[in-house]
């Protein structure tokens, strides 16, 4: 039995636990939000297929600067936290470099984002390896990074595919990882409000 001085906590733990879901779970916004700019950047790159190359490498560009940001900002939820900080570390240099480019050609483009993409898969792909007991579906996450990687092989071994090629895989990629961004959102919303 506790005295009243004593605070009573079931299975040892924080008294405070609480605050600590409260204060995680109130950046809802945020992950929603980052989900909702990389659905719309994803859904933009798939639409606009046909336009100019140089509109087409910004968007690119912006994409995976934005989803790099993103994977930095929701690397607080996963249990190993070193995949997400290093693959929104490797996307937003790669888009940053792109952007910083404008002119660089296709090829080079193409290279630029095929290295990132190669770099990306097996940072993906080793952390759903590493996470795999604590992850849902972390699979999914294998699967996706490997297709990262392969992505990534054929546009450093035919660098003559057209960006448009990367940009439709990107596309469905931040569409995916965006809807994923948002739902998750509305589950920290919903466990913000219940806290």
């Amino acid at each position: 039995m506790t005295t009243p001085r004593e605070t009573y906590r079931p299975f040892g733990l924080p008294t405070d636990l609480g605050e600590q879901v409260r204060r995680v779970t109130g950046r809802w916004w945020l992950v929603t939000l980052l989900g909702l700019a990389t659905a719309v950047l994803g859904v933009l790159l798939l639409a606009n297929l046909a336009t100019a190359v140089g509109v087409l490498a910004t968007l690119v560009a912006i994409a995976l600067i934005v989803e790099g940001v993103n994977q930095l900002v929701t690397a607080d939820r996963q249990h190993r936290r070193w995949p997400a900080y290093a693959l929104g570390v490797v996307w937003v240099v790669v888009g940053v470099i792109a952007l910083a480019w404008p002119g660089i050609t296709l090829l080079a483009l193409a290279a630029t984002v095929g290295v990132g993409l190669v770099v990306g898969g097996v940072i993906e792909a080793a952390g759903a390896i590493a996470a795999r007991r604590a992850l849902p579906m972390w699979g999914l996450w294998l699967t996706l990074g490997v297709l990262t990687l392969v992505i990534g092989i054929i546009a450093l071994a035919w660098p003559g595919l057209t960006i448009l090629t990367l940009a439709i895989w990107l596309g469905i990629t931040l569409v995916v990882r965006g809807v994923s961004a948002i739902a998750f959102g509305l589950l920290l919303r919903r466990a913000h409000r219940s806290v």
